[in-house]
């Protein structure tokens, strides 16, 4: 099933979409293009520890197993800092002015020419080992890579200033890309995250203009997927049960 048009949001705990309706009473960031549907708002980092590979380079990122990362937490990223290429923690959404929801998401296909253009060279990858979506029944679909390994969302970030005591001290925000699905992922959604491919981390990642081709090539390889438990729904759940097996509608998949 293929959902249509939907607006990520939040009711207490838990993030859900919402079917926007003709009569529906919008804010901007509901239609701006460039931004396009909420998709990508939930995904998971079940290893204690992952080592990527970028160029040459080894990175270990060392957070704990998570199974339920969703907006507004802190996650971890990879970009070319002072010091090279290095893990940093981020806060996962972009502020804006016209919108008290944070931004979780840009389209790919038009990054280059709307407001998210400035922050083309300030990019960064997002380590992960799956995504979820979400069916009709509100059950999540976990997608992964055939053998469970890490990937990389294509990312981008903002730097914050904050004044205490003071003292003035950077906060960093990122945002995560997303595209047109492969054919795993068109099952339930019309978008899904930009995964990188792995020869390509460093390419993501080097300074300067970014190539149009590297932006219009993500990683298309199918994905495994499998419903997962409905308590992932809730923010505050947290745990390897989040992602045993679940039931679902024959016809919902």
């Amino acid at each position: 099933m293929r959902h249509n048009s939907y607006l990520y949001g939040r009711r207490g705990d838990d993030f859900y979409y919402a079917q926007l309706k003709p009569h529906a009473r919008l804010t901007r960031a509901a239609v701006q293009p460039d931004i396009g549907p909420q998709m990508c708002a939930r995904y998971s980092l079940t290893k204690e520890q992952i080592t990527m590979l970028i160029g040459e380079i080894e990175v270990i990122i060392n957070i704990g197993a998570r199974f339920n990362i969703a907006p507004t937490q802190i996650v971890p990223a990879i970009w070319r800092g002072p010091r090279g290429i290095e893990t940093v923690d981020m806060q996962w959404g972009f502020k804006s002015a016209w919108s008290k929801q944070p931004l979780i998401n840009a389209k790919a296909e038009t990054v280059a020419t709307t407001l998210f253009r400035h922050h083309l060279h300030q990019r960064c990858l997002i380590p992960a080992d799956g995504f979820y979506e979400w069916m009709a029944d509100k059950t999540p679909i976990r997608f992964t890579l055939p053998d469970n390994g890490p990937f990389c969302f294509a990312g981008l970030w903002q730097e914050e200033t904050k004044h205490e005591l003071d003292l003035d001290t950077k906060e960093y925000r990122c945002i995560i890309l997303t595209t047109t699905p492969n054919e795993s992922v068109g099952r339930v959604h019309d978008r899904m995250p930009f995964i990188v491919y792995p020869g390509a981390y460093d390419d993501w990642l080097k300074d300067g203009e970014l190539s149009k081709y590297l932006l219009e090539h993500p990683c298309r390889d199918e994905l495994y997927f499998c419903p997962v438990s409905r308590a992932l729904n809730n923010v505050r759940n947290e745990g390897p049960e989040l992602i045993r097996p679940a039931p679902v509608q024959k016809d919902l998949l």
